[in-house]
C-alpha cells in the first residue's frame, strides 16, 4: 500500500531539512546544470538588475515573434510561462509588467507584419493586454505612465491589423483612463 503514495515536497522537505551545507549546494548544482529553466530561475532569484531579464525576454521573443522562415508557430503559452516563471522567481512586479509589455509588443509587431491573424491570436494579445492594466492599477504612477507610453504604442501599431483589435486595444485604454482619471 506504501508504494501507492503520492510523494510531495513536505516528503523531500523533511529529508532535506537533515542535509549539511555543502550537500545542498552540490544539490543546488545539480539542478542548475540540469536545464536552462532552472538557471534562468536561480539567476532571476539572485541576480538584480536588467540582466535578469533576458533569458526571459529572449523566450518571449522566440514565442511570440517566432521565425517564419523556419515555419515556427506563435506560442502564447510559453511566452506566459516565461513572464510566471520570472515572478515566481524575483516577485518583481514591475519586471513582470515589463515582460508583459514585451509580449504584446512583439505579437503586435508580428501580424502587422505578416498579416492578419485569427481571432484567437488577438484573443490572446487582447487578454494580456487587459491584464498589465490591471497590474498598473496598483503600481506608482510614475511606474504606470512608462507602460502606458508604450501601450499606446502598440495600438498605434494595431492599427494595421484585422478583427477590431486596434478598437478593443483603445477601449480598454481608454476605460483605464477614465477610471484612473487620467
Amino acid at each position: 500500500m506504501e508504494g501507492n503514495k503520492k510523494e510531495t515536497w513536505k516528503d523531500i522537505k523533511a529529508i532535506l531539512v537533515q542535509r549539511d551545507t555543502p550537500e545542498l549546494l552540490k544539490l543546488i548544482a545539480d539542478l542548475y546544470s540540469l536545464n536552462k529553466a532552472n538557471k534562468s530561475f536561480l539567476h532571476a532569484r539572485y541576480s538584480t538588475g536588467e540582466k535578469t531579464l533576458e533569458p526571459y525576454y529572449g523566450i518571449i521573443s522566440d514565442a511570440l515573434y517566432p521565425d517564419v522562415c523556419k515555419n515556427k508557430p506563435v506560442r502564447f503559452s510559453v511566452g506566459k510561462k516565461a513572464i510566471s516563471d520570472y515572478f515566481k522567481a524575483t516577485k518583481d512586479r514591475e519586471g513582470k509588467i515589463e515582460l508583459m509589455v514585451h509580449y504584446v509588443e512583439l505579437g503586435t509587431r508580428y501580424t502587422a507584419e505578416y498579416g492578419d491573424m485569427d481571432e484567437n491570436f488577438y484573443s490572446g494579445l487582447e487578454s494580456m493586454f487587459q491584464k498589465i492594466l490591471k497590474e498598473l492599477d496598483s503600481e506608482p504612477e510614475d511606474v504606470a505612465n512608462i507602460f502606458l507610453s508604450r501601450l499606446e504604442d502598440v495600438t498605434i501599431m494595431a492599427g494595421a491589423t484585422g478583427w477590431g483589435y486596434e478598437d478593443t486595444l483603445n477601449y480598454m485604454l481608454e476605460e483605464y483612463y477614465d477610471v484612473n482619471g487620467r
